[in-house]
């Protein structure tokens, strides 16, 4: 034979080879384990809302007394809040940074808040962690819902530095990007002078929209108040800055709340105690 017809002998001894190895692991073992085809269970769908939703009418609107503008406000409530619950609204409030030509520089805070009005008991340890973990109802099957007094709590929020580019008779919103680039996208975007005065703002943003939600939903938020000053006020944002001694702490977030017209520092317990379940006493 010439060494074209040993090649093609050489081929098909190889390929018988091929052959008979995959008929013989396939057909002829007969302890070969069937593939099993694994099936993807359904994924039940949640509904999440994205969109913020805003209490203000700017027909009736009037904000002076938080030195906040109801155009601006309700734009922020609708363009960078945003709700996790039918029932929530967001309330949203900042520090007007400055303005330069058509842009308007901010630190915004916003956060949304609905009222509960049950709360979830669970008998032990076992029961609380089985409903926390599932959050369904035969997961907390061995819980029970317990009417309380109406409470606002919260849901979703953010605190971030924004820009506000005015368009017609809205405005374009600008965000830094998170983690690393946060840094870099406020150098970028923010003038200097502008960006010494974020770490400089001490108004207590929270206060004014925790208010503003008390008066929407005229429910009170519960609040723990651990010092009673001799400082007088009008609202929340009258009393300052939490006294050094209370800023110090991480127990709680410590913040600053008009009561009867005395400033308390304490903390508020914003917890939906039918979403976090606790235990039997």
């Amino acid at each position: 034979m010439n060494i074209k017809e040993v090649l093609i002998v050489i081929s098909f001894l190889i390929l018988g080879g091929l052959a008979y190895y995959v008929f013989s692991v396939f057909y002829l073992n007969p302890n070969l384990t069937p593939v099993e085809v694994q099936t993807i269970p359904e994924v039940k769908k949640v509904e999440v809302l994205t969109k913020g939703k805003s209490s203000i009418n700017l027909s009736n609107c009037d904000l002076k007394d938080y030195s906040l503008d109801c155009k601006i406000t309700k734009f922020l409530e609708e363009n960078l809040a945003w709700t996790n619950n039918k029932e929530g609204m967001d309330f949203c409030a900042y520090t007007l940074l400055g303005e330069k030509d058509d842009k308007i520089y901010l630190k915004a805070f916003c956060e949304e808040f609905y009222v509960s009005r049950e709360k979830k008991v669970c008998p032990d340890e076992k029961s609380l962690n089985d409903c926390f973990i599932s959050k369904t109802k035969e997961g907390c099957s061995a819980c029970k819902n317990e009417t309380i007094e109406p409470r606002i709590v919260s849901g979703s929020g953010v605190s971030i530095p924004v820009r506000l580019t005015k368009s017609g008779d809205s405005y374009i919103l600008w965000t830094p990007r998170d983690g690393s680039l946060y840094d870099k996208d406020i150098k970028a975007e923010f003038p200097s002078d502008i960006i010494s005065l974020l770490s400089n703002t001490k108004r207590n943003l929270e206060s004014i929209s925790v208010e503003r939600a008390e008066i929407y939903f005229n429910t009170n938020a519960v609040f723990n108040s651990k010092k009673i000053l001799d400082q007088s006020c009008q609202y929340s944002v009258d009393c300052g800055e939490v006294p050094g001694e209370f800023a110090v702490l991480s127990n709680c977030p410590h913040t600053m709340k008009c009561i009867a017209q005395k400033c308390n520092v304490g903390c508020y317990d914003f917890i939906d105690y039918k979403e976090m379940p606790i235990l039997e006493k």
